[in-house]
């Protein structure tokens, strides 16, 4: 049978390569958010500047409307 020390030494490498475990099963989640965060950063900017066109868009044909509505009214006198 085993004695103690030989018990206490088994459990203490268990004991490690469980923290080992626990650490790089942790890092490797940190960099899976740290790299979706990344790609959602990108995503938002993206869109934030496809936003901006269009509402940019949105201003010139306002504009365009008003123009055209000048002219109607000017040709209707």
């Amino acid at each position: 049978m085993l004695d103690s020390n030989t018990l206490y030494m088994i459990l203490a490498m268990a004991g490690f390569v469980l923290i080992a475990i626990i650490v790089v099963h942790h890092h490797n989640c940190s960099d899976l958010i740290r790299h979706k965060r990344a790609e959602v950063k990108g995503i938002t900017k993206r869109l934030s500047y496809k936003i901006d066109t269009l509402e940019q868009e949105a201003i010139d044909l306002k504009t365009q409307i008003e123009e055209t509505d000048e002219q109607i009214d000017t040709l209707k006198v």
